[in-house]
């Protein structure tokens, strides 16, 4: 499948059980193979992910390894990189 980047950008990112993480706000790409690497995601204000960092924005570096679905929204499953994945509202 292919897609641009600009597709992605201001996509939402919900987990596999329907809480809205944010929207992507930018990506990282792999500079030697073009491939993205990474979803810069502002965080929705009452949802805290605790298995991703944030980058120094404040934003959560989601790999797109995590994302499972790519289509009207992007489905994250958090379980598919950490197997004690906590999500807590603030």
């Amino acid at each position: 499948m292919k897609m641009f980047s600009s597709e992605l950008t201001g996509r939402s990112v919900v987990t596999t059980d329907g809480v809205i993480i944010g929207k992507v706000d930018n990506i990282v790409v792999e500079t030697e193979t073009g491939f993205i690497k990474t979803l810069l995601t502002q965080p929705k204000g009452d949802v805290k992910l605790t298995t991703f960092q944030k980058d120094s924005s404040g934003r959560y570096m989601i790999p797109l390894d995590a994302i499972k679905s790519f289509k009207d929204v992007l489905v994250l499953d958090p379980r598919s990189l950490v197997k004690d994945e906590t999500l807590t509202r603030v």
